[in-house]
């Protein structure tokens, strides 16, 4: 009757403890997702957060190198309150241009700590602007030249000088968030009759106030018979080249698209169209593309190279290798099992099998295994009983002189709880300590846990 009423007293503090915990519902909405690292301004956030607990003041803050401001604030029980938030990262994680996810962290004054996600883009003010041409042909008189800006921030002042093969031009402007500005720029006619056809570089030197860029883009100088080029590049791991002939004319005309890679990336290369011919020369693979097209039809090759796979192959080897090592290293295999016992009481109850194994010729074997909480210990054991019953700190110790190669041992003993338990109930990893050939060593079990579905 006392145990049955210390475990109500025990049931009603764990419940209060689960009412006063932190409980916050937080959503988060970008104002400006990028952080520009060379221009020092922040990610900027909205935080709308719900307390579904206790009134209390938190702290918000992270581990990962990311500042946060502001870093205090309170809420009542059953409030919202929308929070801005500054995201600056620190030269550690600002260093690297990426799109960065992150474990940011609430705190009440209990100590007791939410874990939420945010995700930014940490860029310099390069990154922020897109400057896009438009073709020209040997008629064009002119050029048009987008400058886009591609952040929720406004560039109060920008110095462009633009220079290419066919022009230059410098100006002065302000960009506003999310704005695009286009410039008209005479062309020198006189340089357009001297350029062959094909893909020049436009070099854009742009610069504020704090900081400057250098930023490269493609203007295409079109064939006088109608046939316009284009290619891109992007990727690192994934390299893309899209390889695009378009008759922009009047006329059929034949094209030819070519692209080479070497023996080695050829095995992790794809294309959308297969070649028309592929050529190997020594440790290089050619690929030929041909296509008749009529007006306003393209040949549009594109080719992939994903390197992700070689680094999977790499990263399962290297695994495949340490869990040969591991498992060649033991001497002893350790298994735990668990499965559940029907009793007359009608209590909680499993009963838990521990398998020791011997590869090869061990002695001084201490085996341990800790009992989970809120669970007793039936003192009924299997074959072999426990060398020593520690009930205050739920331990059992077996120890076994030596075993010989191939031999194994079996114990097992039955816990039980008079608290019903539903959900998932895991046990800790039991340990061996063993000495082979004078070298003491360890191992531990797998890890084991019982699932109690709640009757229907």
């Amino acid at each position: 009757m006392k145990k049955s009423g210390l475990i109500l007293v025990l049931a009603i503090i764990f419940s209060l403890n689960l009412i006063s915990a932190i409980n916050l519902d937080v959503s988060a909405k970008p104002i400006q997702s990028s952080a520009i690292t060379d221009l020092n301004e922040p990610a900027v956030f909205e935080l709308t957060i719900r307390n579904l607990g206790e009134t209390d003041g938190f702290e918000i803050y992270s581990l990962v190198g990311i500042d946060i401001s502001p870093e205090t604030f309170s809420i009542e029980s059953g409030a919202t309150k929308i929070l801005k938030i500054r995201l600056t990262p620190q030269e550690s994680v600002g260093s690297k241009k990426s799109s960065f996810t992150f474990e940011y962290k609430i705190k009440n004054s209990e100590n007791e700590i939410q874990v939420e996600l945010l995700t930014i883009n940490i860029i310099k003010f390069q990154d922020a602007l897109l400057i896009t041409p438009t073709n020209i042909n040997p008629n064009s008189e002119q050029i048009i030249i987008e400058i886009k800006n591609k952040l929720n921030y406004n560039f109060k002042e920008i110095k462009a000088k633009l220079q290419s093969a066919f022009f230059t031009y410098e100006s002065s402007f302000s960009l506003g968030p999310l704005e695009t500005k286009k410039f008209e720029i005479p062309l020198d006619t006189e340089k357009l009759k001297t350029q062959i056809a094909g893909s020049y570089l436009l070099n854009s030197g742009v610069e504020t106030q704090t900081t400057t860029a250098n930023i490269e883009s493609i203007i295409k100088f079109l064939e006088q018979e109608g046939i316009e080029v284009s290619e891109d590049r992007e990727g690192f791991l994934i390299k893309r080249t899209e390889i695009t002939k378009a008759n922009v004319g009047n006329t059929i005309k034949n094209v030819e698209i070519t692209a080479g890679k070497n023996i080695f990336s050829y095995l992790f290369t794809t294309f959308n169209v297969a070649p028309t011919e592929t050529n190997i020369e020594g440790v290089k693979v050619n690929y030929v593309w041909k296509k008749e097209l009529i007006p306003n039809q393209e040949l549009k090759v594109i080719i992939k190279t994903n390197w992700f796979y070689l680094i999977i192959v790499i990263l399962l080897a290297i695994g495949l290798y340490f869990l040969i090592k591991k498992y060649v290293e033991y001497n002893l295999i350790l298994r735990k099992k668990v499965s559940f016992v029907k009793t007359k009481g009608g209590e909680f109850a499993l009963k838990i099998t521990l398998k020791a194994k011997a590869k090869k010729f061990i002695e001084r074997i201490n085996i341990t295994d800790k009992l989970p909480p809120l669970v007793k210990l039936y003192e009924r054991y299997g074959a072999i009983s426990p060398d020593k019953v520690d009930l205050k700190n739920k331990r059992l110790e077996w120890n076994i002189e030596s075993l010989n190669e191939k031999e194994e041992r079996i114990f097992s003993y039955i816990i039980y709880s008079k608290i019903g338990v539903v959900g998932k109930f895991e046990l800790p990893c039991a340990k061996a300590v063993y000495e082979k050939e004078g070298k003491i060593k360890e191992t531990t079990s797998n890890r084991s846990f019982f699932i109690n579905e709640p009757k229907k």
